[in-house]
């Protein structure tokens, strides 16, 4: 800034600070010109680089009560140097508490906590620094009052935390955006006089540092919902401040952590019996559970039998650089000096609790310079104590002879008290240098002491002191350090069901959002859990809860982390920085040469973030060459990428969209969405959908389904935005397609394509309400593009809806439709293609030589033509027929032959569709054996594909091999699961079919009552599609009227289909033609009908011809007598005797 523009901002603050005086009108008028004279200069200049940042702060706002009245009373020079006095002051404290002041405006100030670096108590410093301004506001209202005689001078202050954008505005370094600052403002205008207002944000970190009082919640413009605040009282007493943890109302047990918690237990036992020195370190990150771990030990240390003497102390980011914070603490907790006690008050204490451990032995004065000098050393102002005096300008000799007094304290107290020492140290991390020597100084001069010193730390305590406890250690006291790692998934989920254990079931996605998202990790966890309450996910009762499962993905990552995780990024240099922002644009898991094409020396931080834990290495990164990392947590990587700017978050997306477009290999199919994703966020519209649509014809190719559709649903979704709000600046001219002009010709061609895979992956899904309409758009768009080609596939992809439905007829008419296309083409493989469709609808239609002649036609063309595909469609249809005619043995030959091509076309779909059919087949001829083999092998596959209409008839041929096998129950589960199918896809014959198998099913377990009534929907269902599945579901009619004895009702049932086959009907595309029949004899013969022989001599015959077709002898004798019908009609030819009707089935 220059020097007229910093004359002018100084001005600017001038004015302001006088508007109470003043009025609002005239510093309006004067700042105004002042202002745009500064805008002015500032256009005019070159534009230098913006420092901005994105982080989570603590901002505080503070404003001034009474002014104006008090600017009614006072003069200009009065009113000035109370108001300009007072803010001096205040900066003070804001700057004594870490905070740093951004702005001043008239009465009131802002500041921010965290706006350099993060520390993890950002959040608690600002609300002592709220207090400590509200003392000085009591402090300055009575100096008003006494000098001036004006009462009501007083503060109020409100803070809250939140993400902000800092610096880069008109007011340079002083510049923060965001809702945030709004949301403080607030806090702080609804605060009372002489009150501190904090939002909900800011309590979730401080919870139990400070007393409070509820409010109610209060609106805030521009969020949608009020905010919950409280009322900050007053800060506990030091030995009760720890922020606390855990859920509100839940009492938890300790999870996975038996091992670690009887080492601790071993190694108390162990100093009681070896008397001697033990110094265990405990080491995690953060949250991993290091303290819950160290009170499950004092709760059980509490409860032996053994007598031991307690200290405990905790460390403190404030405290890092105060000498001998740690130490202080450590004896403040033992001899109950509080943080509030005065000066007096602490040096007497101090004295009473040492001095007696020496006086025995070495006289009440050497006893007085003992204590005098610890308390010199932690702080305490004993600088007129003749005992320092002397020394204390010799740092050397103070600090020898006060670790002297320490060591000694420790040893003394174990012999008066005859009972070892159990020293507790939580968050060693933070301790200040001075403490660390101290405590290395203690283990090696102590070695001989009955003592248990026992330290919490996270990872980092070992780039300041790589041999903790140090190599003095192993000269006599034992050493020991425990890794605490995190929870693995067994663990995590116990611990989620523990956290969540007053919800009367734990839902599993609950379940999965909780432990997906903390990674093992307990307080991010315990955290996660808070957040879902708190916005509303779940509701807490006295007793049980409830979970609001539509708001569980909405969830965002709690402030709590934030902090915490912002801390440690603040922590490394700033080119590790840089690198993880770089990093996480990337990806959770991401490629040091990704990392490099974003930043060319970016990937030489990776070592230095890799030794803290913030990143792990990968095995194998699937590229040549390449080395593959991930984030530590994925918390951890959306906090890094919440700090990358937008502008610069589109420039790394781009370069690596960039580079995963350039792979090659084996693996780089599967990167090709992420890349579309780099390129959706750079705001490049054409390279992103153009790498969807890649992806998705990826993933149908590998049948992943999902995958597939939902690359499509993204590129489709950008192709539907306008221009201007995918990453551009600017939206441009557009069209209807939202695109430049002169592309509409390639957006259409680029939506077909995804249409193309979706309407695929829908079809072999069976929803068919949805392929129906995206068949409807692709014909909109062949119209559009007037191609017919395209108009051909249309019609294709209809005719396969129809056949997968049974829609035969009109399977027909767009088959036709299909032909007469090609032919408009002059395409003959377009031609042959409708031509195989349309000899399907002619053979299920009932003509089926018509359709054989035609298949058998385009067979011989394709294979004169060379082309295999169709060769195997035709052949697929011939198997088919075969298999229509009664003729296992053709089918078979058929998929002999289209088996292998289907495999050398890489057609895994058609091939297992050939496995199922050559399984079809085998039963049909009896043979149980291959035919479980085969229907077996086309199960695995086809549910592998997801072809669901497939999967039906497999479960039906199943069903039928476990009737035959006298398997009932096994039998009535596949049929269910057939059904089911059978309606998902939208398949009336196939539902008919799989009715009637669950019918024979239920009459095989006895359940005669629930079989007639599922007979009768099966007779329903394909009298109504005019299926010949009627059949089979009369003949089940009348074969459970039968079992229950209702002759009368079998033999109308057998009447209906007899005059159905006496009008000239046959029985082709029935299930068991010869159950048919068989079950109509049995029936006329149980009512010694006349007609009983003729219909025996009739299906005996049949089966006889049939048979005498099968040259094989062992498959011909397995076609009469291991299928029961079959069976049945021999042995009921031969004997002349008949069954009973429900014999066969």
């Amino acid at each position: 800034m220059t020097t007229e523009q910093q004359s002018l901002t100084a001005a600017i603050a001038g004015l302001e600070a006088q508007r109470a005086l003043l009025g609002a009108a005239v510093v309006d008028l004067a700042v105004g010109s002042l202002r745009a004279k500064l805008a002015a200069l500032l256009a005019a200049q070159p534009a230098a680089p913006v420092d901005q940042t994105l982080r989570q702060v603590s901002v505080l706002f503070l404003d001034i009560v009474g002014s104006t009245a008090l600017s009614q009373h006072l003069d200009p020079e009065d009113i000035h140097a109370v108001l300009d006095g007072t803010l001096a002051r205040c900066t003070v404290i804001v700057e004594a508490h870490g905070g740093r002041v951004l702005q001043y405006a008239g009465d009131n100030l802002l500041a921010v906590f965290g706006a350099d670096t993060s520390e993890e108590d950002d959040a608690e410093r600002a609300v002592l620094a709220g207090l400590a301004l509200l003392a000085e506001g009591r402090a300055q209202g009575e100096q008003v009052l006494q000098r001036h005689g004006q009462a009501g001078f007083d503060v109020r202050v409100g803070v809250h935390t939140g993400g902000v954008l800092l610096g880069g505005g008109v007011d340079a370094e002083g510049s923060i955006r965001g809702l945030t600052v709004n949301i403080a403002a607030r806090m702080e205008q609804t605060a009372p006089a002489g009150g501190l207002r904090v939002s909900h944000d800011t309590w979730r970190h401080v919870r139990g540092v400070f007393d409070v009082e509820p409010q109610a919640p209060i609106d805030v413009k521009g969020v949608d919902a009020p905010i919950a605040s409280v009322l900050v009282l007053r800060a506990r007493p030091r030995a009760f401040r720890v922020a606390a943890r855990g859920i509100e109302g839940v009492a938890t047990r300790m999870v996975g952590r038996d091992a670690e918690l009887e080492q601790l237990q071993a190694a108390f036992l162990g100093v009681f019996a070896q008397g001697r020195l033990m110094a265990v370190t405990v080491v995690a990150e953060a949250g991993i559970g290091k303290s819950r771990l160290m009170g499950e030990f004092q709760n059980w240390a509490d409860g032996r039998p053994e007598t031991f003497c307690l200290f405990q102390g905790r460390a403190h980011p404030q405290t890092r650089h105060q000498p001998y914070g740690l130490l202080r603490d450590v004896l403040a907790w033992r001899l109950q000096i509080a943080h509030g006690d005065s000066m007096a008050l602490a040096k007497q204490k101090l004295e009473q609790g040492i001095a007696p451990l020496f006086a025995a032995d070495e006289g009440e004065d050497a006893a007085l310079a003992h204590a005098h000098l610890l308390g010199h050393l932690i702080g305490l102002d004993f600088s007129t104590s003749l005992h320092i005096e002397g020394i204390k300008e010799d740092g050397r000799q103070v600090r020898h002879r006060g670790f002297h007094a320490a060591a000694q304290v420790f040893r003394r107290l174990a012999t008066r008290d005859a009972a070892p020492i159990v020293l507790l140290l939580d968050d060693l991390h933070w301790a200040d240098d001075a403490s660390l020597d101290f405590l290395q100084h203690l283990v090696h001069v102590n070695a001989d002491v009955p003592m248990l010193v026992l330290g919490l730390t996270r990872p980092t305590l070992f780039e300041r002191r790589a041999d903790w406890p140090g190599e003095s250690a192993g000269a006599g006291a034992a050493a020991q350090r425990i890794e605490l790692a995190a929870l693995d998934r067994s663990f995590s989920r116990a611990l989620a069901d523990e956290l969540l254990k007053k919800l009367p079931e734990v839902p599993e996605v609950l379940r999965e959002r909780v432990t997906g998202g903390a990674e093992g990790n307990p307080f991010y966890m315990e955290e996660l859990i808070k957040m879902l309450v708190d916005e509303g996910a779940i509701s807490l009762g006295e007793e049980r809860w409830t979970v609001h499962a539509d708001k569980l993905l909405a969830a965002h990552v709690p402030p709590t982390l934030t902090s915490l995780l912002q801390a440690r990024l603040d922590g490394v240099k700033p080119a590790e920085k840089l690198a993880l922002q770089q990093a996480s644009v990337i990806g959770f898991v991401f490629w040091d040469e990704a990392l490099n094409a974003i930043d060319a020396h970016a990937a030489e931080a990776l070592p230095g973030v890799t030794r803290r834990a913030l990143v792990t290495p990968r095995r194998d990164a699937g590229f040549e060459g390449v080395r593959e990392y991930a984030f530590s947590h994925q918390i951890l990587h959306h906090v890094t990428y919440d700090t990358v700017l937008k502008r610069r978050r589109r420039e790394y997306h781009a370069k690596a969209g960039e580079w995963l477009a350039r792979l090659a290999g084996a693996r780089a199919n599967d990167f090709l969405g992420i890349a579309a994703e780099h390129f959706e966020q750079a705001g490049d519209k054409r390279r992103a959908c153009e790498f969807f649509a890649r992806a998705a014809e990826h993933a149908r190719e590998r049948f992943a389904h999902e995958s597939a559709l939902g690359h499509v649903g993204q590129a489709l979704a950008l192709l539907d935005k306008p221009t201007g709000t995918v990453g551009s600046e600017t939206a441009g001219d557009r069209n209807e397609d939202g695109n430049e002009p002169g592309n509409a010709h390639a957006v259409r061609r680029l939506r077909w394509r995804l249409l193309e895979v979706r309407e695929r992956t829908l079809g072999l899904q069976g929803r068919r309400a949805e392929q129906r309409a995206d068949l409807a758009a692709m014909e909109s768009l062949a119209e559009a593009l007037a191609d017919d080609r395209l108009r051909f596939e249309v019609a294709w992809r209809r005719c396969d809806i129809a056949l997968r439905t049974a829609d035969y007829a009109a399977m027909g008419a767009e088959a036709r439709h299909a032909a007469a296309l090609a032919e408009r083409v002059g395409d003959r493989n377009l031609g042959l293609r409708a031509q195989q469709r349309l000899a399907i609808a002619l053979g299920e239609q009932g003509d089926l030589e018509a359709g054989k002649a035609m298949a058998l036609q385009g067979l011989a063309e394709s294979r004169s033509l060379g082309l295999r595909r169709l060769e195997t469609l035709f052949l697929n249809v011939l198997s088919v027929f075969a298999g229509l005619q009664d003729d296992p043995v053709l089918a078979l030959r058929y998929d002999e032959q289209k088996l292998p091509l289907d495999k050398e076309l890489g057609n895994p779909l058609n091939a297992a569709i050939t496995i199922a059919n050559h399984g079809e087949s085998w039963l049909q001829l009896g043979e149980v054996t291959q035919a479980r083999h085969w229907l077996g092998e086309g199960l695995r596959l086809t549910r592998a594909y997801g072809d669901r209409a497939m999967e039906c008839t497999i479960l039906l041929n199943l069903t039928q091999l476990e009737l035959w096998a006298g398997e009932g129950g096994t039998a009535l589960a596949l049929a269910q699961s057939a059904m089911d199918l059978a309606v998902a896809v939208q398949n009336p014959e196939s539902e008919a079919r799989a009715l009637c198998a669950r019918g024979h099913a239920e009459l095989a377990k006895g359940n005669t009552a629930a079989s007639r009534l599922t007979f009768g929907r099966a007779h329903g269902i394909a009298l109504a599609d005019d299926s010949p599945v009627q059949h089979d579901a009369l003949a089940g009619m009348a074969s459970v009227a039968g079992a229950q004895g209702d002759m009368a009702a079998a033999l109308r049932a057998v009447e209906t289909l007899l005059a159905h086959l006496e009008g000239g009907g046959t029985l082709e595309g029935t299930d068991r033609p010869r159950l048919v029949k068989w079950v109509a004899w049995q029936v006329l013969a149980a009512h010694g009908d006349a007609r009983a022989n003729a219909v025996l001599a009739a299906v005996h015959a049949e089966l006889q011809g049939l048979a005498g077709a099968i040259t094989d002898p062992v498959l011909r004798h397995g076609f009469l007598h291991h299928i029961p019908e079959h069976c049945s009609i021999v042995a009921a030819w031969a004997t002349g005797q008949p069954a009973s009707p429900d014999t066969a089935a």
